[in-house]
């Protein structure tokens, strides 16, 4: 199991993504064929949350990541159901 690193997060404003090694990451020239040259030999970024109105607690949610959860745990937690369903299952109750 794969411990998050805080360096390894990306957020946009609304998207947190994390760009990190992971078992299950995908490189991104085979999920996307056509993309540009320079993405070749690196990770697609695996989605986190999207946070569109109000209040974007995307800090608060790195770090309890990064102190509570493996990338393979959320990642699949966040599959079966929502990245919120996901944090409330390993236990975070933030906003």
């Amino acid at each position: 199991m794969t411990k998050f690193v805080k360096e390894e997060f990306n957020w946009d404003g609304m998207y947190l993504m994390y760009k990190g090694n992971f078992e299950g990451a995908r490189m991104m020239m085979d999920v996307n064929p056509n993309a540009h040259p320079s993405w070749e030999g690196k990770l697609m970024p695996a989605f986190v949350a999207r946070f569109k109105y109000g209040y974007k607690p995307w800090k608060t949610w790195v770090n309890f990541l990064v102190k509570n959860a493996t990338v393979e745990e959320y990642m699949k937690l966040a599959e079966e159901t929502s990245p919120r369903a996901a944090m409330e299952t390993l236990g975070y109750n933030g906003k």
